[in-house]
């Protein structure tokens, strides 16, 4: 894959929500309804997920319940969610992977483009590359030097999940190969990162700055032209690199297709 076709998966990784009728749905919610994380508990969609149920059961006076379905990259939870009853009861958070995959993956059990019906986008916000204390890299310059050395080790939630294509963008730009160690979600991978098991990762920072501003990970750069006001001392890949590099990640809420359009719309208002 060349630097091209990753800035334009990385570039068309967005949700826009459908312009709907403003029709109430009456009754609607009558039980819990569940939200569905393609990705381990922990890890930055998880934490955004949890925030959302929690608004969601508030604002609806009805209980949102999280629930972890990880593998495949996301596939495995987004065909729970695209085989599920179009009736508002179970609700998807997808990121990046759901528009990345049918471009990675040969055959994909269900159609992207047909199977869910856009709420809304809920977040958006940057990774943080990031290293265990221990590690003798202490700047993204020194990752760049020791990778023209060495191979370095980078984790991932996934194969082509933004952070993952994040990195190969990276290499692509510096010149360098790493190898690529895959996980179900952002805690695993971050586990094994604080445990010098891998050297690095681009990690959500959601779920990154608080283990930085705690001493458990070391903080290298920001994948965004702006610092993260979360992180605002580390500096940016552009900033070292003297490259235009700009990657974000995101979630946004989806059913599957076929719920009801005022369903639809209440959920995203």
């Amino acid at each position: 894959m060349n630097r091209r076709e990753i800035v334009t998966l990385l570039g068309g990784a967005c949700l826009s929500a459908a312009v709907l009728p403003s029709r109430a749905a009456d009754g609607y919610p009558a039980r819990p309804v569940k939200v569905i994380v393609p990705f381990t508990a922990g890890g930055g969609t998880d934490v955004v997920a949890r925030a959302l149920a929690s608004g969601l059961s508030e604002g609806f006076g009805r209980t949102f319940i999280v629930e972890n379905r990880p593998g495949a990259s996301t596939v495995i939870g987004s065909e729970y969610v695209a085989g599920s009853p179009p009736d508002g009861y179970t609700l998807l958070l997808a990121s990046v992977p759901h528009v990345t995959n049918p471009w990675l993956m040969k055959a994909l059990p269900f159609d992207t483009l047909k199977a869910f019906a856009p709420i809304s986008l809920a977040v958006q916000s940057p990774f943080i590359m990031v290293t265990s204390p221990a590690s003798p890299v202490r700047s993204l310059a020194d990752v760049l030097a020791l990778a023209k050395t060495r191979r370095l080790a980078f984790a991932s939630t996934g194969s082509g999940t933004a952070d993952h294509l994040a990195m190969e963008l990276l290499a692509l730009d510096a010149g360098i190969s790493m190898t690529h160690a895959a996980y179900k979600g952002t805690g695993p991978a971050l586990s094994d990162v604080m445990g010098g098991h891998v050297d690095l990762m681009f990690a959500n920072v959601v779920a990154a700055a608080p283990l930085v501003k705690s001493g458990k990970l070391r903080a290298l750069a920001t994948s965004t032209q702006q610092r993260s006001p979360s992180l605002p001392d580390v500096p940016t890949v552009a900033e070292i690199t003297g490259k235009p590099f700009d990657v974000s990640a995101w979630a946004g809420l989806l059913a599957p297709a076929g719920t009801d359009a005022s369903i639809v719309e209440r959920l995203g208002a």
